[in-house]
């Protein structure tokens, strides 16, 4: 293994690959802090309060699926466009996509904040003062959520041009100051009034908005500012490359949703200690998320430039290590969960749930980084319908169906079992596409 990691570092495209992965990691750290910052304050309120935060998260996963719609073309005709050199086109496919994207998130925002009660009973079946905590945050979190796509679009601008530390600069603010607006919000400190679970999600809209004025400071030192376009003329590229991903992140979110409504349906101690273990959990595969967007960023530059045998050659490097340390790491918090878990619960019983999680998601985490980076890769490389085919396929026939199945009889082990079946099934599928086809799914976007 020493030899291995050593070999790796001392590849000069895996320096180059790191030099945006490794930032990009303690962007995703810091992402994953977010939900975590917001477990850790409003346990204090109780089981609800915990499962409640976990619900609106799985949720807001949804709506944030229409993210996808416009970010995965952002991503790879900004990557493609700065590998041609092109960047005034870059601007102008910037503006282009933030508009029709931000309309796009605003109309939806305003139909998820009415049917909000709704999903809430269809997902979990909560009542009481749980489902009250949950429509209180979820509600909040959607009536400013162009707040977070303006936010994240930006730090996708960042990443494809090869800028991930100004990524990891604003998200690193937007960390501190959710963290310190959490605990004054939810409690009522500093003469504020005592909002509650409502104040978390508070903390995290003001907390996003701040980063915004710092994301356009940055794009002007590098030339990149959104160009306001005079005339829509990519509707087809972002259809052709968005409604593929969209359709796999709202059938993978779906799937997701039905799995979390298995769960919450064995009652809010349960559904707890699974929303801690997987904010815990986040630790690990948000870097996943990481070494995705590097895969896709690298791979679409080098197709961008024409030069496909070192876009499949980097590529690859950058699978084995975005899924080695995603094992590792998985290792390590698999082995110390019962420790782990302890700032974040409130019950012993809880603490035992949460720790079980743990070591099966910990354990599965080298084929969840598998699956991750190598879908990254090809979708850099122009191709989104594959991922979707295969991260389908693999989500509804061996997480969701089997969760069915099994809870019956194993109780929450069952969808859990089920899950660290699914993500290594999902790994092999995808990195064998890209392996053995990789020459024949590329494209050039840009011309």
């Amino acid at each position: 293994m020493k030899n291995y990691f050593s070999t790796l570092l001392n590849d000069p495209e895996i320096k180059s690959s790191l030099r945006i992965s490794l930032p990009l990691v303690f962007v995703e750290l810091v992402n994953s802090l977010y939900s975590l910052a917001d477990t850790f304050f409003v346990k204090d309120l109780g089981s609800e309060a915990l499962a409640a935060v976990g619900i609106a998260g799985y949720l807001l996963m949804l709506l944030q699926v229409f993210f996808t719609l416009f970010q995965t073309p952002l991503l790879i005709l900004v990557s493609q466009s700065i590998g041609a050199g092109y960047r005034d086109k870059t601007r102008l496919i910037t503006g282009e996509i933030l508009v029709e994207g931000s309309i796009c998130v605003i109309f939806l925002s305003i139909i998820f904040y009415i049917v909000a009660p709704v999903f809430i009973a269809i997902q979990s079946g909560v009542a009481g003062l749980a489902f009250q905590y949950t429509l209180d945050y979820l509600r909040i979190r959607v009536a400013w959520f162009v707040i977070f796509f303006v936010s994240a679009s930006f730090d996708i601008v960042f990443v494809a041009s090869g800028r991930s530390d100004i990524s990891l600069i604003s998200n690193i603010i937007g960390l501190v100051s959710n963290i310190i607006l959490d605990p004054i919000m939810i409690y009522g400190l500093a003469g504020f009034p005592r909002l509650g679970v409502a104040g978390a999600a508070w903390a995290s809209v003001i907390a996003s908005f701040l980063t915004i004025p710092i994301q356009l400071y940055y794009l002007g030192k590098l030339q990149l500012l959104p160009m306001r376009p005079g005339l829509f003329i990519l509707p087809r590229k972002i259809i052709d490359l968005g409604l593929p991903a969209f359709i796999e992140r709202s059938v993978i979110s779906l799937g997701n949703n039905i799995y979390a409504g298995i769960i919450s349906r064995l009652g809010n101690t349960v559904m707890a200690a699974h929303n801690i273990g997987l904010r815990i959990e986040s630790i690990i595969y948000m870097p996943g998320f990481a070494f995705a967007m590097t895969a896709s960023t690298i791979v679409g530059r080098h197709v961008g430039e024409g030069d496909f045998k070192r876009a499949k050659r980097i590529g690859e490097k950058v699978i084995y290590m975005g899924a080695s340390l995603m094992g590792l790491l998985g290792v390590v918090v698999a082995l110390s969960s019962y420790y782990i878990t302890t700032p974040f619960v409130p019950t012993s019983e809880i603490r035992e749930l949460a720790s079980l999680y743990l070591i099966l998601a910990g354990f599965s985490e080298f084929g969840l980084g598998l699956a991750m980076v190598s879908s990254g890769a090809i979708r850099g490389a122009g191709n989104t319908r594959l991922p979707f085919i295969t991260n389908t396929v693999s989500l509804l026939l061996f997480r969701v169906i089997p969760s069915l199945i099994l809870v019956k009889s194993l109780g929450v082990l069952g969808p859990w079992i089920a899950m660290f079946i699914e993500v290594y099934a999902r790994g092999i599928m995808a990195y064998t596409i890209f392996k053995r086809y990789f020459n024949q799914l590329a494209r050039r976007l840009i011309s």
